[in-house]
């Protein structure tokens, strides 16, 4: 199932009855509500989906975005991975900051089966290691990859992020336990989408337990491919190796190319993806495919790109 992310266009126009017609423009027929839809705008698009305009292949949470008086709609308004706080954590999160959270997931599964949508796109959080996890992006980006400098900062991102991680996962775990079961009725999966930079959580290994532990409740993994592709060219994972070993946990993707200073949401093809690898995985009917394409690209260059993927993946349905 090939779609169209609101996030290309949401934030260009008032209402969502042009922001649909812009996507039905380029012959797709299916969106994804992204994080950055208004209130309104989603009122227009209720109108819309009612009248059979168009389907809903999967929800970004937080969707619509639950601070309208932001400058900028963000996907991680709430995070599921902040300890509570306790002497231990004393910059942890309060019970009800947690509550919060799992609510707003809450309601964004609750507007994901409204639209007949079964997957809800998530975020989960971060590992507060930011700062070195960028300063590792810059030196890649700059062409520096496997020098001393290199070496130097990922080992040191990598041990401070290990120290860091378990009460994060382990708050994930606690949230999870709590809005999983909440969601089997609505015919839902939560699927954790992987981040570009070291801070992003879950990780690769972290997403693998995850999955384990919450074998046969509604959880998947959402792969970004370029979000994954990045990760390969900071030496964080390997792309392709990963794929393979996730296999029938993924949940849906998220399609964008990456230009080779690292940029992402860029449009196929030309840049750092190979995106003929991918086409075992998105032949799957159940799989959502989503082009996420950025805010700034023209229609022309979506079309472009859908184009290219519609011939290098023949069985993909539009």
């Amino acid at each position: 199932m090939l779609s169209v992310s609101t996030n290309w266009n949401s934030r260009r126009h008032q209402n969502g009855n042009d922001l649909l017609d812009e996507v039905l423009s380029l012959g797709v027929h299916t969106v994804e509500l992204g994080y950055a839809l208004t209130h309104g705008q989603l009122e227009d698009l209720r109108h819309r989906f009612q009248s059979g305009d168009f389907r809903v292949s999967s929800v970004h949470a937080f969707s619509p975005f639950p601070f309208p008086e932001a400058e900028h709609a963000s996907p991680e308004p709430y995070s599921l991975c902040i300890p509570p706080f306790s002497f231990f954590h004393p910059f942890g999160a309060r019970p009800e900051a947690i509550a919060e959270a799992e609510n707003a997931v809450l309601d964004c599964a609750r507007l994901a089966a409204e639209f007949g949508a079964r997957r809800l796109v998530l975020h989960a959080g971060r590992i507060p290691v930011h700062s070195l996890a960028i300063r590792l992006y810059r030196i890649v980006q700059n062409g520096k990859r496997g020098t001393p400098l290199y070496e130097r900062t990922l080992r040191r991102l990598l041990v401070k992020r290990d120290r860091l991680a378990a009460p994060r996962i382990d708050a994930l775990r606690t949230s999870l336990d709590r809005i999983l079961p909440k969601l089997e009725p609505l015919d839902v999966t939560l699927c954790l989408e992987n981040l570009p930079t070291a801070d992003g959580c879950p990780n690769e290994p972290e997403m693998m337990l995850l999955l384990q532990a919450f074998e046969g409740a509604p959880l998947a993994y959402w792969h970004d491919i370029g979000h994954a592709q990045i990760r390969h060219e900071l030496g964080l994972m390997h792309h392709r190796g990963f794929l393979r070993q996730i296999g029938r946990s993924i949940g849906g993707f998220h399609v964008h190319d990456v230009s080779r200073e690292l940029h992402d949401h860029c449009m196929p093809p030309g840049g750092l993806v190979d995106f003929r690898f991918f086409s075992e995985f998105v032949s799957r009917p159940e799989i959502p495919v989503v082009l996420e394409p950025r805010p700034d690209l023209p229609a022309a260059d979506i079309a472009r790109g859908l184009d290219y993927l519609r011939g290098l993946w023949e069985t993909l349905s539009v």
